[in-house]
């Protein structure tokens, strides 16, 4: 297992983007959020709009823990 966030953007339109990713740090802030994640790119499966992180707004952040699945 490994710390990762879910981290929930809205788009333009006002949908709910999740983005879920590793992260070694132990608590994660907005500014850091956006640090980190701020290139990547998001795309809407609603409305169809695409663009950065780092240019939508930024509504939660919820850590989780990342199990990986086992090998077949």
């Amino acid at each position: 297992m490994s710390l990762a966030y879910r981290i929930v953007f809205e788009c333009p339109n006002g949908h709910n983007i999740n983005l879920q990713k590793k992260c070694g740090s132990v608590s994660l802030s907005e500014a850091k959020a956006i640090k980190l994640f701020g290139n990547e790119e998001l795309s809407c499966p609603k409305c169809g709009w695409h663009g950065k992180a780092s240019g939508v707004r930024l509504l939660r952040i919820l850590p989780f823990n990342w199990i990986l699945a086992a090998a077949t």
